[in-house]
């Protein structure tokens, strides 16, 4: 609708994205093992961010910024100890142009199609059911690992001699 000015917005979004990580991950390197020691985080959402950690390595604080629960603890189990900040920093810079540039990109370029204009209450809501599908995802996987190893400790344990 040309309200908004696409250059300073992305300015706000990349500092905004730059500073909210890089806060994170100083919260962690400062409070991050008190915090976890005192049950003020879960240690299930460390652990999974720590297996991503693993997985992907530093790639983790630009590839979590596009999902939604590892997004929240990335920097901060980066902050624990898990990576050197001149690492974490640079991932943590190109991750916000990353983010910034493709979803401002986007919603420049889709926000002027006429049928995205004519329909925005149904994008909206399109959106939020995208977003919501990596989650799903997880918890729907994560059930399915839960049984497989139920499954597995059951049939070992019926597996067992008589008593």
């Amino acid at each position: 609708m040309g309200q908004l000015d696409v250059a300073v917005l992305s300015a706000v979004f990349i500092v905004a994205a730059i500073l909210g990580d890089a806060v994170n991950y100083a919260v962690g390197s400062k409070l991050g093992q008190a915090a976890v020691s005192r049950g003020m985080v879960s240690k299930d959402h460390i652990a999974r961010t720590e297996k991503f950690y693993a997985k992907y390595g530093g790639k983790t604080v630009v590839l979590a910024r596009f999902v939604p629960i590892v997004r929240t603890f990335a920097p901060f189990v980066a902050g624990i100890g898990s990576m050197p900040y001149g690492k974490f920093a640079a991932y943590n810079v190109g991750g916000a142009l990353l983010w910034t540039f493709l979803f401002v990109g986007a919603g420049f370029f889709f926000g002027n199609l006429p049928f995205v204009r004519h329909n925005f209450t149904l994008v909206v809501l399109g959106i939020v059911a995208v977003s919501v599908l990596p989650v799903a995802y997880e918890l729907w996987a994560a059930a399915k690992e839960a049984r497989a190893e139920k499954e597995a400790g059951g049939g070992a344990a019926a597996g067992g001699s008589p008593a």
